[in-house]
């Protein structure tokens, strides 16, 4: 029978230990998700004799990609922020709000999951390469481009299953030598059409237990990972962009200062940000897989457009100009009392222009449609540095 995309779901989990799978228990509302392994299959090219191009595929280095895309509430945002850089230690609690720095640093691992139909596509050792904020119809976005170490989803059967009494399963290494990598004690899997509850996964690569079952299932039968049922917490609005205020000025404590009231925050009309880990699958011995996933030189782009009203913009622009952002996104109050509420705190010490154009169309207004690079700043010690307040405590990232 055909499947629906609606009935799909994405669960998340920090890891312990980077690589090793966790059974991923936050459920975040998914709105598309375009992740894939590359399996990197080929033409045998050998030369058997035949007048064919080939009569097989052999395997090469695999990876696993894509994006992630979910609304920016503020609770499941603090764990794709927890993805892309480094959390510093949480303050406050349930009563006033916790509130999350983050740096950047070195992000946690995670263990995430799809629904696909009949089965779970889980993935572990993800990290994010590219994090990107922006504004759908008012509403924040986040969209996650994710790379992976490994991923468990349908596997086979590699010793066949004869009836009453099993108590074990073997999966075969067609696809890798350690096909029971991801699968977690407590997971459930589906064998020959029944449910089975794993109490043991071996460090031997391919064996799993399970307790005394009647199961019958033949070599090469497949093994698929079964879905969760979706428990999800209380779920909070995404952050909205009319909410959202901005302070551009020529030093980070102005900036900040202008961002802080309605009053002398600058207008903006369009809002995405970039950042960026440049992220390098290493792929070596002892797995298909990339052996672990690297970090490299890290970056960010804040893109806005200004309603076109002085030349000083352009100035910055051709001069090379420094100036700060600070931007502001509020939601929902937290306390009863109205004095706490979600806040996300974006804080560029240092940025310049790189495109700054301003088209002129017949009955439209002017505009500085602006794209920003984020600098390092010796004088903050920080690029960028990122606030969270939110009603989950720091021990959930």
């Amino acid at each position: 029978m055909p499947y629906i995309a609606d009935n799909s779901y994405l669960a998340i989990k920090p890891e312990t230990t980077p690589g090793v799978a966790v059974i991923p228990t936050v459920f975040v509302p998914l709105v598309s998700e375009s992740i894939k392994t590359v399996v990197n299959h080929s033409a045998d090219r050998r030369m058997k004799g035949m007048d064919w191009k080939s009569d097989d595929l052999l395997r090469g280095n695999r990876t696993h990609e894509g994006d992630i895309v979910v609304l920016g509430d503020p609770d499941s945002l603090g764990h794709f922020l927890n993805m892309v850089m480094a959390k510093g230690i949480t303050t406050g609690d349930a009563a006033n709000g916790y509130t999350h720095p983050f740096t950047v640093g070195a992000p946690k691992t995670y263990t995430i999951e799809i629904k696909k139909g009949l089965y779970a596509q889980r993935y572990c050792g993800v990290l994010i390469n590219d994090l990107k904020l922006a504004f759908a119809d008012g509403q924040l976005e986040i969209t996650a481009s994710i790379m992976a170490q490994a991923q468990v989803s349908i596997s086979s059967v590699g010793v066949a299953l004869t009836g009453a009494g099993m108590t074990s399963l073997t999966l075969d290494d067609e696809y890798d030598i350690s096909p029971n990598r991801g699968l977690v004690i407590g997971d459930v899997i589906n064998v020959g059409g029944v449910d089975l509850t794993l109490t043991s996964v071996s460090t031997n690569g391919h064996d799993v237990g399970f307790t005394s079952t009647s199961v019958t299932a033949s070599i090469g039968a497949p093994v698929y990972l079964k879905p969760q049922t979706v428990s999800l917490p209380s779920l909070q609005d995404p952050l909205y962009f009319g909410n959202s205020l901005v302070g551009i000025a020529d030093t980070s404590a102005n900036a900040d200062t202008a961002a802080a009231t309605r009053a002398t925050a600058t207008p903006i009309y369009d809002f995405v940000m970039s950042i960026k880990n440049n992220l390098y699958a290493a792929n070596g011995s002892t797995r298909m897989d990339p052996v672990q996933i690297l970090t490299r030189t890290k970056e960010a782009q804040i893109e806005v457009k200004q309603l076109f009203e002085n030349v000083e913009q352009r100035q910055s622009w051709m001069d090379r100009v420094k100036q700060a952002i600070t931007v502001i996104m509020l939601g929902k109050f937290i306390k009863a009392d109205f004095s706490t509420q979600e806040k996300l705190t974006l804080k560029l010490n240092k940025v310049k222009l790189i495109d700054n154009d301003n088209a002129v169309n017949v009955g439209d207004h002017i505009v500085d449609d602006q794209k920003f690079e984020v600098l390092y700043d010796s004088g903050d010690a920080a690029a960028m540095t990122v606030s969270l307040v939110n009603r989950t405590a720091g021990t959930a990232y």
